[in-house]
């Protein structure tokens, strides 16, 4: 049995490199979807039972993607 690593090193040094893409983009998208659906799980765990925070430090801390500054800008006066 050969795994999936192996398979695609082998078709990019036969130079069938669109086998060997396909294998790639394979190998990621299985590996997202699952990241993708425990994410979900645990979303949906949160969403459905706040109380019950995972404290064991399994969690991945989420970040705010665009945070609000509470700075004001600061205004200059040119003369």
């Amino acid at each position: 049995m050969t795994t999936v690593s192996r398979e695609i090193v082998d078709a990019i040094l036969n130079k069938d490199n669109i086998n060997a893409n396909e294998k790639i983009y394979d190998a990621l998208y299985g590996k997202s979807s699952e990241d993708l659906q425990a994410r979900k799980v645990q979303i949906a765990k949160h969403f459905f039972d706040p109380d019950s925070i995972n404290t064991s430090g399994d969690e991945e801390n989420v970040t705010d993607e665009n945070p609000q500054s509470t700075e004001e800008p600061e205004e200059t006066s040119e003369q």
